[in-house]
């Protein structure tokens, strides 16, 4: 979205400027400044539409589960803001949906098995993939790959445990939530994750032509 990139710009030239930097360094702020103003614009869109659709809990956990991950493994970026937006949004309120509407159909073994297919997969793709590469921020050195893949194996043995307690809690919405936005970013690291959102952006390259 244009917006957001020329407050972007416009906060960026200003911090450059007062502390007296180069333009290099004018270049990272303005990342920083999409990734602060983008996050805002895109929780206010997805509240609204999770209130919308009565997903306001489900939306939540799942946008935190993911984004929390997401510091951690990377991911697929998509190369305009208004795409990432859309996309990323979309899958919020359809899983947030399924999660809402579809928790109460779960049987107990059947929880308990999705939760060990959930941690199974994502611990092979957190071995494999993670980190992903930002394009911004390329981790290439050694000590900060395996710092981030710890951190993100650390980060799915705390969400182990927290989906056992609320197994035992029936809390199933809760962890289908959870479970989704954890799902959804584990796929945004892989080699079929990337694939298939190059395959979205062809396809909304073709319709904008």
């Amino acid at each position: 979205m244009r917006f957001i990139e020329a407050l972007s710009y416009s906060g960026a030239d200003y911090l450059m400027k007062q502390k007296g930097e180069n333009h290099e360094k004018r270049r990272v702020y303005f990342y920083g400044f999409q990734i602060i103003i983008g996050a805002m614009v895109k929780f206010l869109i997805l509240l609204v539409l999770a209130f919308v659709t009565d997903t306001i809990l489900s939306s939540f956990l799942m946008s935190i589960a993911f984004a929390t991950l997401r510091m951690l493994a990377g991911g697929y970026h998509m190369n305009t803001y208004g795409r990432c937006l859309a996309v990323s949004i979309s899958m919020f309120i359809g899983f947030s949906l399924i999660a809402r509407y579809t928790y109460g159909f779960w049987s107990f073994y059947q929880i308990i098995l999705f939760t060990i297919i959930v941690v199974a997969l994502s611990a092979i793709c957190l071995y494999k993939w993670a980190p992903s590469d930002n394009p911004n921020r390329p981790i290439t050195e050694l000590s900060e790959i395996k710092k981030f893949k710890k951190l993100s194996f650390l980060y799915l043995i705390i969400w182990t445990a927290t989906a056992c307690i609320l197994i035992g809690l029936n809390l199933y919405m809760i962890l289908l939530s959870i479970s989704f936005g954890l799902l959804l970013e584990v796929f945004s690291i892989t080699p079929f994750g990337h694939r298939f959102f190059d395959g979205l952006k062809k396809g909304l390259d073709k319709v904008k032509k």
